[in-house]
């Protein structure tokens, strides 16, 4: 009995998995997936030569459409449904083939991208995560990860998009990719970038991807990542940024144009005219008509007042105007000539008036007269022409003066948000900690937890001056200002000051100092004193510092 039991179990449990999903045994489909990664092409062609792919087997079809529509993507071929990648999701979805589902949801997700609808393609890529949990499908799953990340990028959500590159690349590293790890740490660097990590950082993860490179003989990549090294020092160090530039100058075509622009402006800056120019004539190498010449010579204006080089600048637009000046001359001149022919005609006319007329004092008038408005009309021209000039000259400097007032006002909006930012932070674990701090009731342990915690949340006055120093460069040294003309003033003092210039609040400020509103009223009207003023603190503050 025992026996039958145990036998009609063991048939129960073969039919379910009979009924369960499999994958393909098609020797085509096969074939074509052992020739994805390195030959998509040769994949392409042999699931191409499937003649109606819709009549094979359930199995067979949805591995067909899988990797078909991977051929297609590898190959930047255009997709315009996600129909047949739907049909691999269905299948394999509950099928038990995890590395299948997560692959078929991966694709979704590409194609997804592929038809600008990435709300989609991000909850493809969670599902493609979950379903490769526990597999060493790294390669997949890292490519999950980056695409992750690359969303988050075009969200402008830069903090998850680093978090996704850093798993992608541990996964490539798990899998041995080193093609893949490149991608990775490229986009690490570029997330440095945008995160406003320390420069080093950048640098660091640009590095790496670029021995890689090397290391994978990947020519066209090492000369890329060169070219973008190049731009990123420009600041920092001129030689390398030209040296870098120069060399993906002359290996990589696809970047020709845009490096001579940057070694164009690049050498401006180092007093190298004639490598400046040499550079500039490469990217402008494109001639047009006379409009295009024109444009050209603005875009030329660009480079030099981007170098600060004002006097070449103004040079620029000056040659673009004497440019169009040129063609309105011309047209001025057209003018002229049919004056010419009318004056001539009048000549004609006043010699045959000659012979009948004797007095010839009048014609002569009317002679003088013609030429007083044509000089007169010349005076008007140049006088017009030198206003312009002088109109060009100031529009630059006050542009100039424009953007160098938009810079410095959002440099200093970005440190104020940044440092009221950290002192929020700071405030708030503050008040956690005294909510903690309220739910022990056993009183040895609150002494140590408040002993441990106190020099985690409180500002301590070893890190006021960090504090006094960052707001001192967001308002523009005027804190040293005031620390130099009113020497009595105090470190508390001067922290009193900058937390109401970043508008902290009294009740937050006593928080963030452990002060007693009492003792902060009495700090405030110690500064009012020491400052010697009988106005309102704050709005004294707003506005002399502020």
């Amino acid at each position: 009995m025992k026996n039958r039991k145990i036998f009609i179990v063991g048939i129960v449990a073969l039919l379910l998995s009979a009924c369960g999903a499999t994958y393909t045994d098609h020797p085509i489909i096969l074939k074509a997936e052992s020739l994805l990664n390195e030959y998509p092409d040769s994949a392409y062609k042999f699931l191409n030569s499937i003649e109606y792919p819709e009549k094979l087997s359930k199995a067979d079809y949805a591995a067909w459409c899988l990797h078909y529509t991977q051929a297609q993507y590898k190959l930047y071929m255009d997709i315009h449904s996600d129909s047949l990648i739907n049909i691999a999701v269905d299948y394999y979805k509950d099928s038990g083939l995890k590395t299948y589902s997560g692959l078929s949801y991966y694709m979704l997700g590409c194609v997804s991208e592929l038809l600008r609808n990435n709300e989609n393609a991000m909850l493809a890529y969670n599902v493609a995560e979950r379903a490769l949990e526990g597999t060493k499908d790294y390669n997949i799953q890292g490519l999950v990860a980056i695409n992750s990340g690359y969303l988050y990028v075009q969200n402008e959500n830069y903090a998850q998009a680093n978090i996704s590159f850093k798993k992608a690349l541990d996964l490539f590293k798990l899998s041995g990719n080193k093609k893949y790890q490149v991608s990775a740490y490229l986009e690490l660097s570029n997330m440095s970038l945008q995160l406003d990590r320390p420069f080093d950082s950048t640098m660091f993860y640009s590095n790496k991807a670029l021995n890689l490179s090397k290391a994978i003989n990947d020519s066209v990549l090492y000369y890329h990542i060169l070219s973008t090294q190049g731009e990123l020092l420009n600041r920092k160090n001129k030689e390398t940024a030209i040296a870098n530039l120069l060399a993906g100058f002359q290996h990589c075509a696809d970047l020709r144009t845009r490096n001579a622009s940057f070694l164009a402006y690049l050498y401006s800056g180092i007093n190298q005219p004639d490598s400046a120019i040499y550079y500039l004539k490469i990217a402008n190498e494109e001639k047009g008509d006379k409009e295009s010449e024109i444009f050209n010579e603005l875009a030329k204006a660009g480079v030099y007042e981007n170098r600060k080089d004002f006097k070449q600048a103004y040079f620029a637009i000056e040659k673009a105007y004497l440019m169009q000046d040129t063609v309105f001359r011309k047209k001025l001149k057209d003018q002229l000539y049919k004056i010419d022919k009318q004056y001539d005609l009048s000549e004609k006319e006043r010699e045959n008036a000659e012979l009948k007329i004797t007095n010839r004092n009048v014609i002569i008038g009317i002679g003088f007269l013609v030429i007083l408005v044509l000089v007169v009309l010349l005076m008007f021209q140049r006088t017009n022409i030198r206003n312009k000039k002088k109109q060009t000259e100031l529009r630059i400097k006050q542009q100039k003066t424009e953007f160098e007032l938009k810079e410095n006002e959002l440099e200093n909006k970005k440190k104020r948000e940044l440092l009221s930012s950290k002192l929020q932070q700071r405030m708030e674990m503050t008040v956690r900690f005294n909510k903690l701090q309220q739910s022990f009731y056993e009183p040895e342990k609150q002494t140590g937890f408040i002993a441990s915690m106190t020099n985690q949340v409180i500002l301590t006055k070893a890190e006021w001056k960090n504090y006094i120093k960052e707001a001192n460069s967001v308002f523009d040294d005027k804190i040293d200002y005031l620390r130099e003309k009113h020497k009595e003033l105090t470190e508390t003092d001067l922290m009193v000051i900058v937390l109401i210039a970043l508008g902290i609040d009294i009740s937050d400020s006593c928080v963030l100092l452990n002060m007693s509103k009492e003792t902060m009223y009495i700090r405030r009207k110690r500064v009012k004193k020491r400052l010697g003023i009988e106005d309102d603190l704050e709005a004294w503050i707003k506005q002399n510092i502020v």
